[in-house]
């Protein structure tokens, strides 16, 4: 992830979308409900979106069989990690991998759902070339969660609630590739029979923020509880929406579904521009046609890819190879036990103990890590009973130079770096309390921080400092002999200072911390500038 875009990325700010175009539309609230507002003809409509997300289950081995499951398969050879049963050789019977039912039960808790003790699996009949069986299994009439819901803070403080239909389980399909060859598809079956979980929201969505708050929430609860890696650029999650829109105070409109979303800000853009264009062909007194579409990233439109009149009838019925998934009252509270602290509930917490600001908290959030790094420091302060460290400078080392350093390395993962072992608990607390103690300045802290980031050099923060002559000068007598000098040889600006110009101020520390190298104490020079800059007042 982009370390610095989180910031962006809370209170949902980079999913919030709106167009200025002559015949686009704007979002407006009205009475604390969201609403679309017509460009062209200032009239208001309804926006109604539905969302089915497909996130692959994080296991070992695939739903049915013993192939491996490698996720994105990236960087693997074509048709290399495919079984027989993945094939559909005649004979070959699948058998349901446990570790996918666990991860579709942590997610079903963690959502608030209610786990189905007694669940099917059915076939859904298509013919397509990546779909070997000619059916995919899946969950239709008793999927393994039911109910549950998602809690959305949106950028202007509402609260939204997203309530969750089912998740079912069911197998991914292979991969169709069609620019290999002039003339021909070719097909991977790689992907085929990797475990999906299928999450189906009710249409609650009111605005397109919301869809983007809403997968932004879902992909960070996968990846915290560990049932999915949900990372969307390697397929690992992709979405299907539905989408209509009406007049307030009248029927729903006829349903448009946009299929494989696999971006969030894809998702989004795509919801504003099919809701321009439906809204178009109504003020226009067309009618919306029943459809499937795609989106094009590059003009920024929808494109029909078939009607729903055309799609065939799935023949659905129960699969007679699998039997019915039966799960104990002492497995589902076994698994809950286990689940541990949710987001939501860490946020709270950290808020409350460490009298964090929700924007803060949140960022935290964003990363299991780096809330524990977070954490950590502090109980480490405390086990080596020290006064209580400045926590916002804790934050400031995390949130903004450690993600800065991530994000100037494309480094995705701040465990990654815990791992090995370039940046300790010690090593960081170090740091941060000879900066406290004001052997070191904060900028001089930051240039040791990416020092050890590097991981060039293994030793430690104050043996780096000494080795490079960085320790903070807090000589009174030298400062004073500097800052008497600078000013004694700059009458022109200090005129300019005692006019009012401020900036000037500027300059004066900026040339003490150059003829110092950034060593000197600024508290010390600070206050020795006053006093000389006030003896040289008229």
């Amino acid at each position: 992830m982009n370390y610095l875009n989180k910031i962006n990325k809370i209170n949902n700010k980079l999913f919030y979308s709106t167009t200025s175009s002559s015949n686009g539309i704007k979002n407006v609230v009205i009475n604390n409900k969201d609403y679309l507002k017509s460009l062209k003809t200032n009239e208001i409509w309804e926006l109604i979106v539905g969302i089915e997300v497909h996130a692959q289950t994080k296991t070992k081995e695939k739903l049915f069989s013993n192939s491996l499951n490698i996720g994105s398969m990236e960087g693997f050879k074509a048709n290399s990690r495919v079984s027989f049963v993945d094939a559909a050789f005649p004979g070959a019977l699948p058998v349901l991998n446990d570790k996918c039912v666990e991860q579709a039960i942590k997610t079903g808790l963690s959502i608030g759902g209610t786990i189905n003790r007694y669940s099917f699996f059915d076939r859904k009949h298509y013919f397509y070339q990546d779909l070997p069986q000619g059916y995919q299994i899946t969950q239709l009439t008793e999927p393994i969660v039911k109910g549950g819901s998602i809690e959305l803070e949106l950028s202007d403080g509402r609260q939204h609630q997203i309530r969750i239909s089912h998740i079912q389980l069911e197998q991914d399909s292979g991969k169709s590739i069609h620019d290999l060859h002039p003339t021909k598809s070719l097909v991977d079956l790689n992907r085929a029979g990797i475990g999906l979980m299928e999450i189906v929201s009710h249409a609650d969505f009111t605005s397109s923020e919301q869809v983007g708050c809403y997968i932004q929430k879902l992909q960070h609860l996968l990846k915290h509880i560990g049932s999915s890696d949900a990372n969307m650029q390697f397929g690992e999650m992709r979405c299907d929406v539905n989408i209509s829109v009406h007049k307030p105070n009248t029927e729903f409109g006829t349903r448009v579904e946009l299929k494989n979303m696999i971006s969030a800000k894809a998702i989004v853009s795509s919801i504003d521009s099919e809701a321009i264009r439906q809204i178009d062909l109504l003020e226009n007194q067309n009618k919306i046609q029943r459809e499937t579409r795609g989106f094009n990233q590059e003009t920024g439109e929808t494109y029909h890819l078939r009607t729903k009149e055309d799609e065939v009838d799935y023949r659905f019925f129960p699969d007679p190879d699998l039997p019915p998934l039966i799960i104990s009252s002492e497995r589902i509270e076994t698994i809950k036990q286990q689940l541990g602290e949710l987001p939501q509930d860490m946020k709270k917490r950290l808020i409350k103990q460490y009298s964090l600001t929700n924007y803060d908290a949140e960022l935290l959030i964003q990363d299991q890590s780096i809330a524990k790094f977070f954490e950590n420091s502090i109980i480490f302060n405390q086990n080596h009973n020290q006064k209580q460290r400045d926590i916002k400078k804790i934050l400031n080392f995390l949130l903004r130079d450690i993600f800065s350093w991530l994000n100037s390395n494309n480094i995705q993962d701040f465990n990654s770096i815990i791992n090995e072992n370039q940046l300790s608990i010690e090593k960081f607390t170090q740091l941060l309390d000879l900066i406290e103690q004001g052997y070191i300045s904060s900028n001089i802290g930051k240039t040791i921080l990416f020092q050890i980031l590097n991981g060039s050099d293994n030793r430690s923060p104050k043996d780096l400092i000494d080795s490079q002559g960085l320790s903070q000068i807090s000589d009174d007598s030298l400062l004073d002999q500097l800052v008497q000098q600078l000013v004694e040889n700059h009458p022109n600006e200090v005129t300019e200072y005692h006019q009012g110009k401020q900036r000037v101020y500027k300059f004066f520390m900026g040339e003490i911390m150059k003829k110092t190298k950034g060593r000197s104490n600024p508290e010390i020079v600070n206050n020795l500038l006053k006093k000389y800059l006030d003896l040289k007042k008229k």
